[in-house]
């Protein structure tokens, strides 16, 4: 087979792979705009203020006022939003899974993963995207792979000197950036609810030229005649998007998701787009086609975990779609009722307050034209009074400023936002710290629904995708073969930061140098944010660790107080014996030599001696009993320490 023969064929088969494409592509646009795309259009006016010509409710209407009411609610819900996902230093955290002997490599992605996307400053994209959730429904985010140059000033030595001089170090440094869309320049299948479980889905913008043409010379894209724009209505408004002509502008459609794998492999014969393929056939793959007929790239996808660069979140799930429902949506009706309130109210305001005349025009002189205006000289023939008369329209019921308030209050109840119009106690820079703990378990509490869509099919996709991007393409970086890690973000982190409080309260009262004492410190540094928490667990378990020869002198000491006992025992019993033999010697003694009446004297000294002999020897009893049988409690203790040990480096490797 010829070289000619191969091109023909992989140019039929790309040709091929443009219609299989767009011809999905297109429908899933189709149901889309239909849908969706003129409320979403309304949704913007309302939000940015903007005036159409749709907007008016009669024929007469002529002012054009529009009330902040859902912009307000817009604004004041995503800064709840922004304020309780990153109210905090650190917005989130990666943990290892369970049973992972080496946690040493999820410390490491965690570091370098915070420093890495503040410099990419992925929390402005993130906050777009809660801002583009608020108003159409649908937060989406794609995920890009950038080089970058990175400059940073060092000290380098001058030849032949001892001086130093200060130069530029340029670095080349992979970079993981999150773009946020708009749910205009984004497709997916309609039958699908999720990116992941869509056949495919496409991001469609467009670009000046000149990019399309750095790409291709950077290698980004095949080196191929771009062809015409064509001037397809992509749904955009007239401010986006808008060139010198339509020459300067190329449609990109950049597809990811299933393909057939014939597509992607030259053939030896022609390839039709037939629909008659086996699911097993389908590969996961990248195509970008420029001007719907013009494949600048076709390949598998690159991404070692085999996941599309896109995450996506409804702010208010709508069972079984795609699309969501925002806080324009939530307050349409009603803010679209105080509008119409409004601008009649302002309508019949310049009927009441604008001077109207009625005129005899007989008594006017010939050819005047009549106007009312300040400073002007009307000339009549005749008495004016006579000629003019102001006509008075009467004034504005005050039942419509009623009507209207109670549209606003409709307007919060719709969309449950809070009057922006609160005192600066409520403000979170004027708070306490305890006060705004208060605020944000508050706004957590009547966003929550929202925040949980926001972090398990938002956030969390973002930073594990950012996680494996790194892994793959800057493992100098990021050295780990373990892909296994949890991620959490701020609900997990008040969690955590409410059983810290927790155990810090139960540590106070657990005396010190116990082995509770280790394991609960042992548990506050796990749920610690700490970069070095890991060092210090391990402190924590050296620190738990019985000391060998603190042990062994604390043995000898024990043996010696022992042998100590059992001496004083000796020597007290013979003390004992010596003082009854003297006693005994001593009674026969008196009996001969002294009456009767000291001799009961001398029997009662006798008892009572007798008595704290007794008393010594009690004691003496007591105090080898209890040194036998503080041995087997000592032995426990031991045993209890040792257990505890183990426990707390199985947790500690967990």
């Amino acid at each position: 087979m010829s070289q000619d023969t191969k091109s023909t064929s992989f140019n039929d088969s790309q040709s091929s792979l443009s219609s299989w494409v767009i011809g999905r592509v297109d429908k899933w646009e189709q149901h889309r705009n239909t849908n969706y795309l003129d409320i979403w259009d309304e949704y913007y006016r309302i939000w940015r203020g903007i005036w159409s010509s749709s907007d008016k409710t009669r024929s007469s209407e002529s002012s054009r006022l529009i009330s902040p009411a859902t912009q307000q609610a817009i604004e004041a819900t995503v800064s709840e939003l922004e304020e309780a996902i990153f109210g905090r230093e650190q917005w989130f955290d990666i943990r290892d899974d369970v049973g992972d002997k080496d946690n040493q490599d999820v410390t490491i992605i965690r570091v370098n993963l915070q420093d890495d996307l503040e410099r990419a400053k992925v929390k402005n994209a993130i906050c777009e995207s809660l801002l583009n959730g608020a108003i159409y429904g649908t937060g989406i985010a794609k995920i890009n792979i950038t080089e970058e140059i990175l400059k940073t000033p060092v000290e380098s030595k001058i030849p032949d000197t001892l001086s130093y001089d200060t130069v530029i170090e340029e670095i080349e440094v992979v970079t993981v950036k999150v773009e946020s869309l708009t749910p205009k320049e984004f497709v997916i299948d309609p039958t699908a609810s999720s990116i992941n479980e869509a056949l495919g889905v496409a991001q469609i913008v467009i670009k000046p030229k000149y990019e399309i043409i750095e790409a291709i010379k950077e290698g980004i894209y095949e080196d191929k005649p771009l062809g015409s724009y064509g001037h397809a209505d992509l749904g955009f408004d007239e401010e986006n998007g808008s060139f010198a002509s339509d020459d300067d502008k190329v449609k990109i459609t950049e597809y990811w998701g299933r393909v057939p794998a014939k597509f992607l492999e030259e053939k030896e014969k022609s390839i039709t787009d037939d629909f008659d393929y086996d699911d097993d056939d389908l590969i996961e793959a990248v195509v970008v086609i420029a001007n719907d007929n013009v494949v600048l790239k076709a390949t598998e996808n690159p991404y070692m975990m085999g996941d599309r660069p896109f995450v996506s979140y409804q702010h208010d799930r709508v069972p079984n779609k795609f699309w969501g429902r925002g806080i324009a949506e939530k307050g349409y009706n009603p803010q679209k009722a105080l509008d119409a309130e409004l601008r009649a109210r302002i309508d019949a305001l310049a009927l009441t307050t604008h001077p109207m005349m009625g005129v005899d025009a007989t008594r006017l002189p010939r050819g005047v034209k009549f106007e009312v205006k300040a400073g002007k000289t009307i000339l009549t023939n005749g008495d004016p009074r006579q000629t003019l008369m102001p006509l008075n329209f009467g004034s504005l019921a005050q039942s419509t400023f009623t009507e209207a308030a109670e549209l606003e209050r409709m307007v919060q109840m719709g969309t449950g936002a809070m009057d922006s119009a609160t005192s600066n106690s409520a403000n979170p820079r004027n708070a306490t710290a305890s006060g705004m703990s208060m605020l944000q378990a508050a706004s957590i509490k009547r966003q929550k629904r929202t925040i949980m869509n926001f972090q398990e099919n938002f956030l969390l996709p973002l930073i594990e995708k950012a996680a494996w991007r790194y892994i793959q393409f800057n493992p100098e970086r990021y050295p780990t073969g373990d892909y296994r890690f949890t991620a959490y973000s701020s609900m997990g982190i008040m969690a955590k930061e409410l059983e810290m409080t927790q155990m810090i309260q139960l540590l106070s009262m657990t005396q010190q140098g116990t082995p509770a004492f280790y394991i609960l410190l042992m548990s506050i540094f796990e749920n610690s944010s700490m970069s070095n928490r890991e060092e210090m667990k391990m402190a924590i378990v050296q620190q738990m660790q019985p000391d060998p020869q603190a042990q062994q002198m604390q043995q000898i000491t024990q043996q010696m107080q022992l042998q100590q006992a059992q001496a004083e025992i000796k020597e007290t019993e013979a003390s004992a014996m010596k003082d009854f033999a003297q006693a005994a010697k001593f009674q026969g003694e008196v009996q001969d030599k002294t009456s009767e009446k000291t001799l009961i004297k001398e029997q009662m000294d006798m008892a009572e001696k007798m008595a704290k002999i007794e008393k010594i020897r009690v004691d003496s009893q007591n105090v080898q009993s209890e040194t036998m049988r503080n041995i087997p409690e000592v032995q426990h203790l031991e045993s209890e320490t040792i257990l505890n040990l183990s426990k707390a480096r199985a947790s500690g490797r967990g």
